[in-house]
């Protein structure tokens, strides 16, 4: 093999973990949907997590019509996240679309339960024809 042929193969493998890379370091960013699981108790969620000049930022709410609220201290490395609301502190991992972990009182440390979220494409507002309800067609005859 000849030199030139061995730097063309370099570069593609460099190129091609750079950009497993950075697939790896975004697998945070996006909209999450799913719930906080308390001791006989369940509570909606959402997240939304972006990463902007180089540090991270997040809003989230509790319930489908409650108005957002920022996340406090977002911290992402790799797929593990961690970020805290007002009074609590969550720290979770990203596996596939998936991100779950733990929930604690920010004051004392104490365990509230756990969260589960969904990577959520298209967001809670968006429209789906599934949602619709669905009919069967009168048929007609002459």
């Amino acid at each position: 093999m000849n030199r030139w042929m061995k730097i063309a193969i370099l570069a593609t493998l460099a190129g091609g973990a750079g950009a497993q890379a950075q697939q790896r370091h975004d697998l945070a960013a996006g909209a999450w949907r799913g719930e906080i699981d308390g001791e006989g108790w369940t509570q909606p969620l959402s997240i939304d997590l972006d990463q902007q000049s180089g540090g991270w930022r997040g809003e989230w709410r509790s319930f489908t019509w409650s108005p957002t609220k920022p996340l406090q201290s977002v911290d992402v490395q790799g797929d593990e996240v961690r970020f805290e609301t007002d009074k609590l502190r969550f720290i979770g991992q990203v596996s596939g679309s998936k991100l779950s972990g733990t929930v604690s009182r920010k004051v004392d440390g104490d365990s509230v339960g756990e969260f589960s979220v969904v990577h959520d494409g298209g967001g809670l507002d968006h429209y789906s024809p599934a949602s619709e309800p669905s009919f069967p067609l009168p048929t007609y005859s002459d």
